[in-house]
């Protein structure tokens, strides 16, 4: 369990820190709206009212007891006098949301220490996983790698990693697999066969991955 601070409740925030809560963690979500707060704060762990581009009031939340710390605030000046107060607090980890490349840029400078950019990441996500009919779902790892799930090569179906020697003939690795009810099989042996009917869920390179998937 981690212990966040979600400043900011709009539509971002919101689910954000619905979905940490719902994972077990210990959330705390503030915002200057007090509706907003009054319609979430059974959703969470607790739920505070205030304006948190005054270093007081982010000083009174006790910065330092959080693992991390989110900054979901749209407004380009707002955000960055949050992450700045935040960095003199000494705050363990920021992660701030950007909605610009500028806005991203100013607000590594201001001390955030990652950054979540939702639309162009779900732009990517969704442009990936429809670009290709083999492939089903897809995290970002970084711009140039990730985890997809696809289906199984049709030369790869009744043969194992050994067979394939995978990793250093296709430069990606095989996680998992995933059968046509949904559940999710760990592959931890060489000696696993794949089967043609089965998704798998690898992790590597997007021009690797791109190789694998051509349609």
């Amino acid at each position: 369990m981690k212990t966040t601070l979600v400043i900011g409740a709009g539509r971002f925030g919101k689910h954000l820190a619905i979905e940490l809560c719902k994972l077990g963690n210990e959330v705390m979500l503030v915002d200057r709206n007090e509706k907003l707060i009054d319609e979430l704060s059974h959703r969470v762990t607790s739920a505070e009212i205030g304006d948190y581009t005054m270093y007081s009031n982010l000083e009174a939340l006790g910065i330092d007891d959080f693992d991390y710390i989110f900054v979901c605030i749209g407004k380009f000046q707002e955000s960055l006098v949050i992450v700045d107060h935040l960095k003199r607090l000494g705050a363990r980890k920021i992660l701030a949301k950007a909605s610009s490349s500028v806005h991203e840029r100013f607000l590594t400078m201001a001390g955030a220490d990652s950054i979540i950019y939702p639309e162009r990441d779900s732009a990517y996500t969704t442009a990936v996983e429809y670009s290709s009919n083999s492939i089903y779902d897809y995290i970002k790892l970084n711009d140039e790698s990730g985890i997809y799930e696809i289906d199984v090569p049709s030369s790869w179906s009744g043969k194992s990693l050994v067979d394939l020697n995978v990793r250093k003939t296709h430069g990606v690795t095989v996680i998992a697999s995933k059968n046509s009810d949904g559940g999710i099989t760990a592959i931890n042996s060489a000696d696993y066969i794949f089967n043609n009917n089965d998704h798998i869920i690898v992790m590597g390179d997007k021009n690797n991955i791109r190789k694998l998937t051509k349609d």
